[in-house]
């Protein structure tokens, strides 16, 4: 009985914690995140004040567990698109096709407002955002694969190292991703990375391919 108690007090946090995390998602989308107040998330998500804190311990604590969610979702979408191409497809091409599936994702799905915030919370390192900064990370290793497969296939240069190149590759997706939200609205993140990842594999592509 008192397992069944502790069972159930544990679902009510989880879900808790959803509706706080949808609820200010909702609204950042709508407001923007300097406009939302945690009194704002709270009647929208229908809880009490103390509850959010039971949670979290601020906005930026609230935002970074909501770009957790993002990551960890968007790493595992990656891995699946890879099995939508055929071996035969080059290496090049679906790196390309990922690279344009990712700057969907960011303009579309994330937001600009979000992943400004996500920079600045990276930069201020008043919270953990390991799931962001880890090397770990899925997306590293959907470019690793690649890498390794173009290697494989003769396309890129045998003696390139896969995971440093990958890291490379991430590199530059944040360095263009910093520039979008530096200069929006007037960058486009997908030209700009395609056209820049077009010149990086152009630089890796093996001379007899």
């Amino acid at each position: 009985m008192e397992a069944e108690k502790i069972n159930g007090k544990k679902l009510q946090g989880l879900e808790t914690k959803r509706k706080i995390i949808e609820s200010a998602n909702s609204l950042f989308k709508e407001y923007g995140f300097e406009n939302v107040s945690v009194d704002s998330i709270v009647e929208k998500a229908g809880i009490s004040k103390g509850s959010f804190y039971v949670h979290f311990e601020s906005k930026d604590d609230l935002t970074a567990a909501l770009i957790t969610k993002y990551v960890n979702e968007l790493d595992l979408s990656y891995g699946a698109f890879l099995k939508t191409f055929p071996e035969s497809a080059e290496s090049s091409s679906i790196l390309l096709s990922l690279v344009d599936k990712i700057a969907d994702i960011m303009t579309d799905r994330i937001g600009y407002n979000l992943t400004k915030i996500a920079y600045r919370i990276q930069i201020d390192r008043n919270i953990s955002t390991d799931v962001l900064l880890s090397y770990s990370r899925d997306i590293y290793g959907v470019f690793s694969e690649l890498i390794q497969r173009g290697i494989r296939q003769g396309e890129f240069r045998e003696e390139l190292e896969s995971e440093a190149t990958a890291e490379q590759f991430v590199a530059v997706l944040r360095g263009f991703t910093y520039e979008w939200c530096i200069r929006y609205p007037d960058f486009h993140l997908k030209d700009e990375l395609l056209r820049h990842f077009n010149l990086l594999l152009s630089g890796i592509k093996s001379k007899i391919f």
